[in-house]
């Protein structure tokens, strides 16, 4: 088994590559050295897989505990360029999607590229501000408002498609949980274009929330997925329990460049 570990941008992104046989001899020195990056700053991991050619179930426990540690950094793990055989273990893993942090994309470039986008400060291409009243049957609507504006941009119907479905999410569950007063409340959706990404945030007037604790590992729970199923559909998803009462949820989608 080999690796290396660099910093992709500064301390708070590491890129993990993984070459050849991940098991329970070579866990450990992998644990120990990105353990080592963590104390160093690194908060969030990808790890490149493009390489690895077999893994076992202990190399699963690796992927638990670097969740957990990210997860209190408020971090992300990002599993990249897996193959085929090495995707099947992680799907029997039941990890991707239901642990917090992690998520799997199929290129190294678009996990690094979606781990970095809330540091750049270009501006932004257009703005569109959505104000709904905290009702259920508003929310065909507001999802179809959201796919259309995007609709406007050159980007592939299935990112389109996965934006729908996050923002869907986070809308329903503001009418859910975020909206004390019923349909007396107002939800806010603000959509932003920039040139290589959009971002939808969503604001309600609840208690306020900060994403954690909300996921049920009961498979057949009848609820508990809206959040899994954001930070699925979307590169980066940030939840901020606001002063003065309610929750702002921000999805950002990493899209082919746009002209201004």
């Amino acid at each position: 088994m080999e690796f290396d570990i660099e910093h992709a941008r500064d301390a708070s992104l590491c890129v993990v590559r993984l070459r050849g046989e991940l098991d329970m001899i070579s866990v450990p020195q992998v644990k120990r050295a990105v353990g080592d990056a963590l104390a160093r700053g690194c908060d969030n991991v990808v790890m490149d897989l493009h390489e690895l050619t077999y893994a076992d179930s202990s190399s699963l426990s690796l992927l638990v505990w670097l969740d957990r540690e990210l997860e209190a950094r408020s971090g992300r793990l990002v599993l990249a360029a897996a193959s085929p055989n090495i995707s099947r273990v992680l799907e029997l893993s039941g990890l991707i999607g239901l642990a917090p942090t992690i998520v799997a994309v199929p290129d190294v470039h678009e996990a690094i590229n979606g781990l970095t986008l809330g540091e750049r400060s270009e501006p932004a291409l257009w703005t569109e501000h959505l104000t709904i009243t905290a009702a259920p049957d508003t929310l065909p609507e507001a999802r179809t408002h959201v796919a259309d504006l995007l609709g406007a941009l050159n980007i592939p119907e299935s990112m389109i498609f996965d934006v729908r479905v996050a923002a869907g999410e986070a809308l329903a569950n503001a009418i859910r949980h975020g909206s004390p007063g019923g349909e007396r409340d107002e939800i806010d959706i603000d959509v932003t274009a920039f040139s290589d990404r959009v971002e939808i945030v969503v604001t309600d007037t609840g208690c306020g929330f900060d994403g954690l604790g909300c996921e049920s590992g009961d498979l057949y729970a009848e609820s508990g997925r809206g959040v899994m199923f954001m930070r699925a559909f979307m590169d980066q998803v940030d939840f901020e329990a606001l002063p003065g009462g309610g929750t702002s949820v921000t999805l950002v989608k990493h899209v082919p460049t746009q002209s201004a």
